[in-house]
């Protein structure tokens, strides 16, 4: 019996193999890099890159899901890295902290934003660009979320972002991350019904779901 016996009929088994050679970049473990990185973990990716240079705070428990009160003070990555190895010991799990321009990114298949900042996002999106790296965005605000995936094509062309005090709540924080999660193994299993230069808008209050294809 394998962990996996009841996501490989869905999947396949060429599919399922893919997965299990899998290499993820993971930009940020917080709301959503909590879910995106134990769900990848879960579904049996081999490596899995963690960044973020933050420390486990209240205001954070709500949300991202890795971590509970116990938690408060702690580094997130190494948090998250310790909470993640846990679930499986198929995944490697290898964390790093603040990341900037000369970052080397690491050989990957997707790398996953999951960044709550304008910066850091753009700085992500940069460094995937250079490594012709599948680039998968999501952002959350309240109700609502955003997911689109880029290949050479840096996020700054494409969004323009503001910086606000991100209020959200963890049913948004859930869905987008978990449909994050679902397009990296689009991605990784090469299915065609991908969001590859589209931006699919998320509305959870009047429950509405808008997709919009970017322009070369």
């Amino acid at each position: 019996m394998s962990f996996f016996d009841r996501q490989i009929p869905i999947l396949g088994h060429k599919c399922q193999e893919k997965i299990e050679k899998a290499k993820v970049f993971v930009g940020g473990v917080g709301g959503l890099g909590c879910i995106v990185s134990e769900m990848l973990v879960r579904v049996g990716i081999e490596k899995l890159y963690i960044a973020d240079f933050d420390s486990v705070s209240q205001t954070n428990i709500h949300r991202q899901f890795l971590y509970t009160e116990q938690d408060i003070g702690k580094p997130k990555n190494l948090t998250a890295k310790a909470k993640l190895e846990s679930i499986g010991t198929h995944c490697q799990v290898e964390a790093f902290g603040l990341i900037d321009e000369n970052f080397e990114l690491p050989y990957v298949d997707v790398v996953v934003d999951c960044f709550d900042n304008k910066h850091s996002k753009n700085l992500l999106s940069r460094l995937a660009c250079q490594n012709h790296t599948y680039f998968v965005h999501a952002g959350v605000f309240g109700y609502f979320g955003q997911i689109a995936t880029l290949k050479d094509k840096k996020l700054e062309e494409i969004f323009s972002f503001g910086e606000q005090k991100n209020y959200i709540i963890p049913q948004t924080v859930g869905i987008v991350a978990s449909l994050q999660a679902m397009e990296t193994i689009k991605l990784i299993c090469s299915f065609q019904s991908n969001l590859l230069n589209k931006i699919l808008s998320i509305d959870l209050l009047n429950y509405s779901l808008d997709t919009i294809t970017l322009n070369d």
